[in-house]
């Protein structure tokens, strides 16, 4: 079972590199243009700005799961150090089931409030707020699942034996 969601994973990890990437560059796109249109052309653009920024938001949470799924994200390892491999097996689990249903609840949330989101629009761009928090469950989505991932993994370890 571990093995077919890890190669579920991994075909999830292709997409979300490649679009973190994609948003990188469309962003990084926006700001140059917004730049020699501001100093040199003397006629900002007023749409660039608040794009980049959403596009901000959209890669923040795609690269958090990338992040999450390679081990990058910052933890305090020195407590569970002082214990002894079963301890240290179930502190991790527990820490990511907690990492897990944190993200689970920031989803849980843009789904309730969804119906306000969707009467909202953005000023420059008029987009529905929906497709900037779309972003964020996408990535909280696929963070909460890694977690949830990793939680598995190490109690198929049984009892930390490889920890």
């Amino acid at each position: 079972m571990v093995q077919k969601m890890e190669k579920c994973l991994k075909v999830f990890d292709v997409i979300m590199i490649a679009l973190s990437a994609a948003i990188m560059g469309i962003m990084t796109i926006l700001i140059f243009a917004q730049v020699i249109c501001r100093y040199f052309l003397k006629m900002p653009l007023a749409w660039s700005e608040e794009g980049a920024r959403f596009l901000f938001i959209w890669m923040t949470f795609i690269a958090g799961y990338v992040g999450a799924r390679k081990a990058q994200h910052i933890s305090v390892e020195l407590v569970q150090d002082l214990f002894p491999p079963k301890v240290k097996w179930g502190m991790q689990i527990v820490s990511n089931l907690i990492a897990s249903g944190f993200f689970a609840l920031v989803v849980f949330h843009c789904f309730v409030n969804w119906e306000k989101l969707a009467i909202q629009t953005s000023p420059a761009l008029g987009l529905s707020m929906t497709m900037v928090y779309l972003g964020i469950m996408i990535g909280c989505i696929g963070i909460a699942l890694c977690y949830l991932f990793n939680a598995i993994k190490l109690i198929a370890q049984k009892g930390g034996e490889r920890v």
